[in-house]
């Protein structure tokens, strides 16, 4: 009876075939794009920032570890299960997969997450200053009110568990001397609202050498969710 040739343990083994979802290839297509727009636009550098998005399956589309993202390719990106279990693609998914796991769970009505490392938005997490709220009104309509989490040493259990209490209420959160964290119906309007983020925080920094940076007035901020459509927050 012949053999089968032993595997060796220090490689991984790779997952069972698995047949894609359906839009699958043009969520990995527009993946890959929102991470070259997040190295283009400088709100990523190296292999930082991590990027998800729910598939029909159930399933998530997650990009790698260590790989840097304005180079990626939609073969390179990898599908999880909701236990984090890699069920197609090859090598690691991101070390921050737990993080964009609870924030998916938490938020039923989110189909992307997308964390990066926007330069002001954590520059005044580094200075102690508040989340830059609600200062023009792009700023309340866009991004809604930014939450900030304490500091979590990154890629562990502490990330998720420091952003457990804000998940349910806030689209936009910013990871104290980490980064920013995004979630949105769609690709688009996560790196949508990432953006936003640090064009508003560079307005509160440039407000602040001026002279300072004042929010606008609750009625002002009714009237803009008004005009916008948005609801009320009263």
């Amino acid at each position: 009876m012949r053999r089968r040739p032993l595997r060796r343990p220090d490689v991984p083994r790779r997952p069972p075939a698995r047949r894609p979802a359906r839009g699958e290839a043009a969520l990995r297509a527009e993946l890959v794009d929102v991470c070259r727009r997040l190295h283009d636009r400088d709100l990523i550098g190296a292999g930082e920032g991590n990027v998800s998005a729910r598939l029909p399956d159930g399933t998530v589309l997650v990009t790698p570890s260590g790989v840097g993202k304005g180079r990626l390719a939609a073969s390179d990106l990898l599908v999880v299960d909701a236990q984090g279990t890699v069920v197609s693609g090859a090598g690691r998914p991101s070390t921050e997969l737990r993080m964009h796991l609870a924030a998916l769970a938490a938020r039923p009505d989110a189909g992307a997450v997308v964390h990066a490392h926007p330069i002001t938005a954590v520059a005044l997490t580094v200075a102690g200053l508040p989340p830059p709220n609600d200062l023009v009104p792009e700023a309340a309509v866009t991004l809604g009110v930014v939450a900030l989490a304490p500091f979590a040493t990154p890629g562990t259990d502490e990330v998720p568990a420091s952003l457990a209490p804000l998940l349910a209420s806030h689209d936009v959160v910013l990871l104290e001397r980490h980064g920013a964290l995004a979630l949105g119906r769609t690709l688009v309007e996560a790196f949508d609202r990432i953006e936003t983020l640090e064009r508003v925080a560079r307005i509160a920094l440039l407000a602040r050498l001026l002279g300072r940076a004042e929010p606008l007035p609750a009625a002002a901020i009714e009237k803009v969710l008004r005009a916008a459509g948005r609801p009320s927050r009263g």
